[in-house]
């Protein structure tokens, strides 16, 4: 019997950690090359940190800003990996790297609200328009992938993706006062 209960007490845990890591993962991978000069860097120090997290977990404190506390082990990465990025081109002193991951804590926030606000956004838009867009920036995906898909001509898709890039930006600026006052 306590071992069900401990099965299932470990079950949900890890249930509660992959939705916490999944909902995430962007907001850390961004942290992160905000701090490094090359993007396989960066998922590298991604992928570490992801093991950090899942083996630290149990240290995390439900309740409070998991993004925060994942940043933080990502912060102690970048700094453990600091020798192998002195080796490249691009070289940031700590202090460039603290501004920069002050900043990174800060716009977090400000780009969470931004994303909520975009995918209100895009839900708003018209079926075809949102499926355009969609297919514009989907991995893989382009301006001529988005014209096929649509049975427009190239010239027409670049009008139509900027119009809607137009809409999404108007209505993603008119939710954010909104939601500040709120």
């Amino acid at each position: 019997m306590g071992e069900n209960i401990q099965r299932h007490d470990m079950i949900e845990r890890d249930k509660r950690l992959m939705t916490l890591v999944t909902q995430h993962q962007r907001q850390i991978f961004s942290y992160i090359y905000a701090l490094v000069p090359d993007r396989h860097d960066a998922q590298d120090l991604l992928q570490e940190t992801n093991l950090v997290i899942v083996e630290k977990f149990d240290e995390f404190q439900p309740g409070t800003d998991f993004a925060a506390w994942a940043c933080q082990i990502a912060w102690w990465r970048v700094r453990a990996a600091r020798q192998k990025f002195a080796r490249s081109k691009v070289v940031f002193d700590d202090t460039v790297v603290e501004a920069v991951s002050q900043t990174a804590v800060t716009m977090r926030e400000e780009l969470s609200e931004r994303h909520e606000a975009l995918a209100g956004c895009l839900q708003k838009l018209h079926p075809r328009d949102r499926e355009m867009i969609i297919t514009r920036y989907e991995p893989g995906g382009g301006v001529e992938e988005a014209a096929q898909r649509s049975g427009r001509s190239l010239q027409a898709t670049y009008k139509a993706l900027m119009r809607i890039r137009k809409l999404l930006h108007d209505c993603v600026s008119n939710q954010l006062p909104a939601a500040a006052t709120t």
